[in-house]
């Protein structure tokens, strides 16, 4: 864990930051070395999620990964074992309900005593997430919120009580370029209900429960950020742009052309970010907004 600073008085009791007690960060290896950090992934069986614990398992961190079954979280381990050479720790975690979220992290803190890292991956699917505003149920849109935002706050809650300990701490909530400008509906206009690579009934577009939810992701960060600074716990966002995953070809080359780079992502395009976000290199770094979407929202 990086030194904390501490505080120096002078004459007139005023209190100055003693800099020279900062932990210098001059050799590449040492500012992304993570080795011993414990740290959390809820949503850490998806295919955004299993690159995150990737990544950070490689950089020397205990990894704990989390998501809602056995079986998905036993497939995702099988996985990374194969990729990594080990596997992290699993817990099932219903992110939505109070109780189920409140025993993973009493599990953590039995067995590792301290947080030093979580980030927050969740992202719901439920029935009739595809569809058209008209036909949007209010159970489908509380269901979203009730995972995608209210899931990370219980879980933040619980993961700054866990890093007050340790005075420091960084948690990373995975939001979308969707949480901060609305989405260019053109690119799904010929999209088709047979060609969602995801199933259902409804052709890809992008919902507005999922835009609110994702945007209102970014507000808690940054109310986080100014709550628990004190405690030098940092709170950022990680806005990730579209990533290919077999989406229809109508819909690829409408969205590559709306792109500045000209290309969707890949999965393992935010793991340079993720480790940034969780390491020293960005220990200055609360209260914002790390976009990586390709040029997206830059024009």
């Amino acid at each position: 864990m990086q030194r904390q600073i501490n505080l120096i008085y002078n004459k007139k009791g005023n209190a100055m930051t003693d800099y020279e007690n900062l932990e210098p960060l001059n050799d590449p290896a040492h500012i992304f070395d993570i080795s011993g950090r414990v740290g959390l992934v809820t949503g850490g069986a998806g295919k955004m999620g299993q690159q995150f614990a990737e990544v950070l398992i490689r950089a020397g961190a205990r990894v704990i990964i989390a998501d809602i079954s056995d079986e998905i979280c036993c497939q995702a381990l099988k996985n990374i074992k194969v990729r990594v050479g080990s596997a992290p720790e699993f817990y099932i975690c219903d992110v939505s309900d109070e109780a189920s979220v409140g025993e993973l992290f009493n599990s953590i803190q039995d067995k590792y005593g301290k947080l030093d890292f979580f980030i927050s991956n969740v992202m719901a699917k439920p029935e009739g997430y595809y569809r058209s505003l008209e036909s949007y149920s209010l159970s489908t849109w509380k269901e979203i919120h009730d995972i995608n935002l209210g899931g990370t706050f219980l879980c933040c809650r619980k993961a700054a009580g866990l890093m007050q300990g340790n005075q420091s701490g960084s948690i990373v909530i995975t939001s979308s370029i969707y949480g901060l400008v609305a989405p260019d509906l053109r690119i799904y206009e010929d999209c088709k209900p047979v060609k969602n690579p995801y199933g259902g009934s409804d052709a890809l577009t992008a919902p507005g429960a999922y835009a609110s939810s994702k945007g209102g992701l970014i507000a808690l960060a940054k109310y986080l950020a100014i709550l628990l600074a004190p405690k030098h716990i940092r709170v950022n966002t990680l806005v990730p742009g579209g990533v290919y995953d077999g989406q229809e070809e109508n819909f690829h080359n409408a969205y590559i052309n709306r792109t500045p780079l000209g290309r969707m992502a890949v999965w393992d395009d935010y793991n340079g970010a993720i480790l940034f976000l969780v390491s020293d290199a960005s220990r200055y770094m609360t209260g914002a907004n790390l976009i990586v979407d390709g040029g997206w929202t830059a024009w």
